[in-house]
């Protein structure tokens, strides 16, 4: 019989046996740093527990994400980011919103990207200068979120969704119109027709339908990503003001023609 005492083994005849000492393991494989270039996203919400998915989709995505229950007036002194995401979905109003997008763009030194979460209600009534802001209906699937948060900031783009997103390398036209998909721009002739991100997308659907009739429904769908319709006009106001860019008349439509009761196609 054998016991174990501090550096050796004595066995029960008073021998010692040397103690057989376990080779060092090898050093731990260093950490691999798998987001050499991070973006920074500020995101602000009332009830940080109903965006944790999105939070931990940004993370795993190689973004630094800063979460606050509120907007402070000098976020944008204090800290640089890419990305701001406000959080309606909640408790927000259009009254609210309106006031929030007035204060962010009075206090912003530059540009900086916001995307608002909103809910369902919300982007029902919606109208006027908050259908021309980038509108996300919360709760969505986080990965929904994460591609239009890298669409927004220009960081590598996720797959092409149901065909109507930009593909890189590819120029369409239409008549005298003609779309750089790379830049995201529409050009006549040699000038540029200056859209909105919302507006691009509804043109770009409408000619990579090559002259079928798309419904309201499933713009709003593939655009907006709601089903909610709720008599809502929110397609119409867009649509109208993409006419008004391209210099087009809906009673002699050149480029976009109304299917009453059912939604647009492009002109023959």
């Amino acid at each position: 019989m054998q016991k174990q005492t501090g550096q050796v083994k004595i066995n029960l005849s008073g021998r010692r046996l040397p103690l057989r000492v376990k080779p060092a393991l090898a050093d731990p494989t260093p950490l691999v740093d798998n987001c050499p270039v991070t973006r920074r996203v500020i995101l602000i919400s009332p009830m940080p527990g109903q965006v944790h998915e999105l939070v931990k989709a940004l993370t795993d995505s190689c973004f630094d994400v800063l979460v606050f229950h509120r907007w402070e007036p000098d976020l944008h002194e204090r800290l640089v980011f890419d990305l701001l995401i406000y959080d309606l979905s909640v408790a927000g109003t259009i009254d609210a919103f309106a006031g929030i997008s007035s204060r962010l763009n009075r206090e912003a030194e530059h540009a900086t990207p916001c995307l608002y979460l909103v809910g369902e209600k919300m982007i029902g009534s919606a109208s006027g200068p908050m259908l021309q802001e980038e509108l996300l209906v919360w709760p969505a699937r986080p990965q929904e979120a994460l591609y239009r948060v890298q669409r927004m900031i220009g960081n590598s783009p996720a797959a092409p969704k149901r065909g109507f997103l930009p593909q890189e390398g590819q120029r369409i036209g239409f008549k005298d119109l003609w779309l750089d998909r790379e830049r995201m721009s529409v050009h006549r002739n040699n000038d540029r027709i200056h859209l909105t991100k919302t507006e691009y997308d509804l043109l770009l659907k409408l000619i990579d339908a090559k002259g079928a009739v798309i419904s309201r429904e499933e713009m709003l769908s593939d655009i907006w990503e709601t089903d909610f319709t709720g008599g809502s006009n929110v397609v119409d106001v867009h649509i109208k003001s993409l006419r008004k860019k391209l210099g087009d008349n809906a009673a002699s439509p050149q480029y976009i023609v109304t299917v009453r009761g059912v939604g647009y196609r492009l002109a023959d």
